[in-house]
């Protein structure tokens, strides 16, 4: 099974790099099957963990870095008084695609919440692969358990909490 083919997902770098930290980035991939995209500030934000060694390198090519409209960038450019320019440019895209907006960090995730943006985020991801029976329970466990090791300031600590 795979995530509905209707969703556009624009991911932003604190998915990526959590997917990074543990070396997995196709089970990212599985999880927006072919839906998902970038920006270019972005896959810049990640070379930029990557060439500091602060972020594993990992093969991206899967993920398509899409350059922004000249609408959409006005929008970035107005996003730039909360957000970093990564987060910026994914809402902006968001907004204006009808996409989902993947990212864990906070304040991108108010901004997109205020515009009535759709949200996923590190922990979304991998229930999205539970749910289509990608990912055991326990799996998902094992992969969280890791990114948090990693420095991921997960809201839960293991999907079980989200059966209740």
């Amino acid at each position: 099974m795979n995530a509905p083919s209707s969703v556009l997902y624009v991911i932003d770098n604190t998915v990526l790099s959590n997917f990074a930290q543990i070396r997995r980035p196709e089970l990212l991939q599985l999880a927006v099957h072919s839906q998902g995209i970038t920006t270019t500030a972005v896959r810049q934000e990640l070379a930029v963990g990557e060439t500091n060694q602060t972020v594993p390198q990992c093969d991206w090519r899967w993920l398509p870095v899409v350059e922004l409209t000249e609408a959409e960038q006005e929008v970035a450019r107005r996003l730039l008084q909360n957000l970093d320019r990564g987060e910026s440019e994914c809402l902006a895209v968001a907004m204006a695609r009808a996409g989902k907006l993947a990212a864990d960090d906070r304040a991108a995730r108010q901004q997109a919440a205020k515009r009535g943006i759709p949200l996923v985020g590190t922990v979304g991801m991998l229930k999205i692969l539970i749910d289509t029976g990608q990912l055991s329970l326990e799996e998902a466990d094992k992969y969280l358990t890791a990114m948090i090791a990693q420095g991921y300031h997960s809201p839960i600590r293991r999907f079980s909490e989200l059966r209740s």
